[in-house]
């Protein structure tokens, strides 16, 4: 199963809406949610890692998305740099 997380900043106000993360029922090989910043439209955003890309692209002004790593509790804000806060709305398959 996988989560549906929100990250917003307490500082600026930025949000990043609902994202769908880690893998269904169909396992990883189909769907892999993980976490990107593009640069240019400063947005956090779902990347599919079982894609087999070398880049991925933003969906909004394809630019080059940046692959977060680390703990979810540690992403930096893409406008203001302040750690996002993360609410878990729940589960998908």
């Amino acid at each position: 199963m996988g989560s549906i997380v929100e990250f917003n900043c307490l500082s600026c106000g930025y949000a990043s809406g609902n994202l769908s993360v880690g893998w269904g029922k169909a396992g990883r090989t189909r769907f892999w949610g993980g976490l990107g910043v593009c640069a240019a439209c400063q947005r956090v955003c779902v990347v599919d890692l079982s894609s087999k890309q070398d880049t991925h692209k933003c969906e909004d002004c394809e630019g080059a998305l940046q692959l977060l790593e680390g703990l979810a509790q540690d992403i930096p804000c893409p406008s203001c740099q302040t750690v996002l806060k993360t609410k878990n709305h729940g589960i998908w398959n």
